[in-house]
């Protein structure tokens, strides 16, 4: 194989993999929130108001790269990651089997379609037009006492229990 073409395969692939992230961003707007990596202060933020137990399951919806599963594994308790675009999944599972991490698990998985009732901690980095229609989900779903942490937006008709910065606990 020629010089040449090698160099073509290589800028096909690195465009069809650019096409692939921005198609799937667009389509997660659509769907539920652009990825838009969170700053690991704020990730501490998150994981403190939560107050996740070892004994307790956190679910991180639009888990992007798995920054808060990772970070929230360190507690013991049971991690799950909800990701729809294959290129952030996919690296999430990198980054889980790099860190050798037993009690987190990533899954492409349209977030409409994620089941809540087992979750104890709900983590969120949503937009502000969908979280009314998460916020009727949530409190359909998960189990009362369960706990759901948002980064950035407020719940429209939800009282937040706490707040710190852009960081809100709600408690269902």
């Amino acid at each position: 194989m020629s010089v040449v073409t090698t160099m073509y395969i290589f800028f096909f692939s690195l465009y069809l993999l650019v096409f692939i992230f921005f198609a799937y961003t667009i389509y997660a707007m659509v769907k539920g929130a652009p990825f838009v990596p969170m700053a690991q202060k704020n990730v501490k933020k998150v994981l403190a108001m939560a107050a996740l137990r070892p004994d307790e399951t956190l679910m991180d919806l639009g888990s992007g790269d798995g920054r808060i599963v990772l970070a929230a594994a360190k507690t013991g308790a049971r991690c799950i990651g909800i990701e729809i675009n294959p290129l952030l999944y996919y690296f999430s599972k990198l980054r889980i089997g790099l860190k050798k991490a037993k009690n987190v698990t990533v899954v492409r998985q349209d977030l409409w379609q994620t089941e809540l009732s087992d979750v104890d901690v709900l983590t969120i980095f949503f937009i502000a037009p969908k979280m009314g229609k998460l916020q009727a989900k949530i409190q359909k779903e998960m189990k009362a006492g369960a706990r759901v942490v948002s980064y950035g937006f407020r719940f429209p008709d939800w009282q937040f229990q706490e707040k710190d910065d852009k960081v809100y606990l709600y408690i269902v």
